[in-house]
């Protein structure tokens, strides 16, 4: 008898759980289940646009789902549109590949301050995600931006934030939103960090990216240099921040840089309080922060306050899943027992894990889990009536959703619309996205 499989989520761990089902077991039916109208989830949503070369990965996902024995549901939310009960009754086993879904909170006063927004607002805007916050408004009318975070996503939100128009040809950036990153006053970005230099979290290659833009002049805060131990000092990284100017030296010669923004470097610093603008109360003005100091292999407080002026505020501190379904979540991430929630039911990626990770750690996570799906779930007796599987139950709901035909549409549609200097030009509402794929709402 045939086992009939339904993968909820259609990013890297999804579409990885679809390839190991596929090869466990030949006899296998999978439909993989999409709240968007397009697959993939934070590869075409999260990845920053200028990273095409990560973004190719998608040409491997989407062998997936263009097997034979996958039926791919696009713009169907499950909690929503069909319960998690009724999804389980229709499949012999389901797996959640949901991700983490939203940003983590500091959880300091003014967060709700407007101007304050996390690294997840802020991609899906520069990526066009459907239900993204439309972030135009707030860059005209910022010069101060403050990130908090010292990892490849802080990194990303300043190259994205630091770069010239010409700088994203070939990339799938649009151009309205590369006319708003251009348009933007902004002339300071801080980078600030909770603890030392030594222990950034930033890559060498993502360093050197925004390094070697001209648009930028990096800087690093002098107190900063206290707070590293020799041991670390031969990291490279490290030592290419060490190699820096301090932020409060004479300016750089003209001809030296074509710098018209400059990115500070600071370290040590625990954000405690986002601070309301005197003459707009409602919107952030600067961000209070308590210096670290170094004692031994921790950071202690030292009560010594720190302020930023800031327009802007992005936090990259990390994501966390949001409860939908009512499954019980601890850490921000769904409660499991290696990869199990309940009978015929399973987690992957990270919401299983943690925002933790790279492509590949996805791959080995997914294939870990499909397997004991595939060897806890029975294979139905003979003679026994098979599940129904989705179709049935949006049909008579009169849902209407998107198959692999209509997503591969869109994708034409994209790329036809590319222009000159990108690779695509997406669709950035929900009801261009179902008109591409000759969906009826």
């Amino acid at each position: 008898m045939t086992r009939r499989f339904a993968v909820v989520g259609s990013c890297a761990s999804g579409c990885y759980a679809v390839e190991a089902l596929l090869r466990r077991d030949p006899l296998a039916r999978v439909d993989v289940i999409e709240r968007l109208p397009t697959p993939f989830g934070l590869i075409r949503y999260g990845v920053a646009p200028d990273h095409q070369g990560t973004k190719a990965v998608l040409n491997a996902l989407g062998r997936f789902l263009a097997n034979e024995r996958v039926r791919y549901f696009g713009n169907i939310t499950i909690g929503r549109d069909i319960s998690l009960d009724a999804l389980q009754a229709a499949y012999d086993g389901v797996i959640l590949a949901t991700g983490i879904n939203r940003d983590r909170k500091l959880g300091i006063p003014g967060e709700d301050l407007d101007g304050v927004l996390g690294s997840g607002v802020l991609a899906g805007w520069y990526n066009d995600h459907p239900e993204a916050l439309d972030a135009g408004a707030l860059l005209e009318r910022t010069r101060r931006v403050v990130v908090v975070g010292s990892g490849n996503v802080a990194l990303d939100v300043v190259r994205m934030l630091a770069k010239g128009p010409a700088a994203f040809a070939g990339s799938d950036l649009s151009s309205g939103t590369s006319r708003a990153l251009a348009r933007a006053p902004i002339r300071t970005i801080a980078l600030t960090g909770r603890r030392g230099p030594a222990h950034n979290k930033f890559s060498l290659h993502e360093f050197h990216e925004v390094a070697g833009l001209d648009s930028v002049r990096l800087a690093l805060d002098p107190s900063a240099r206290a707070l590293w131990s020799g041991a670390s000092g031969t990291a490279a990284v490290l030592r290419e921040m060490l190699a820096l100017p301090d932020t409060d030296a004479a300016p750089i010669p003209t001809g030296t840089y074509r710098a018209d923004r400059a990115l500070n470097l600071y370290f040590g610093l625990e954000p405690v309080a986002f601070l309301p603008c005197p003459e707009t109360p409602g919107r952030v003005g600067s961000i209070q922060f308590e210096a670290m100091t170094l004692h031994g292999d921790s950071y202690e407080r030292t009560g010594r306050q720190v302020t930023l002026p800031a327009d802007m505020v992005v936090t990259c501190i990390g994501y966390e899943f949001h409860d939908r379904f009512g499954l019980g979540s601890c850490n921000g991430m769904l409660e499991h027992q290696d990869g199990r929630i309940r009978d015929r039911l399973y987690v992957v990626g990270w919401a299983k894990r943690g925002a933790s990770g790279t492509i590949g750690t996805n791959r080995v996570d997914s294939h870990t889990v499909a397997a004991k799906v595939c060897t806890e779930v029975p294979i139905p007796p003979e003679g026994s009536a098979a599940r129904c599987g989705l179709e049935p139950l949006v049909r008579a709901r009169d849902l209407p959703w998107v198959d692999f035909a209509g997503w591969k549409r869109i994708d034409q549609a994209e790329v036809d619309a590319a222009g000159a200097g990108r690779v695509r030009r997406k669709l950035a509402s929900r009801a261009g996205l179902l008109a591409a794929a000759a969906v009826t709402p």
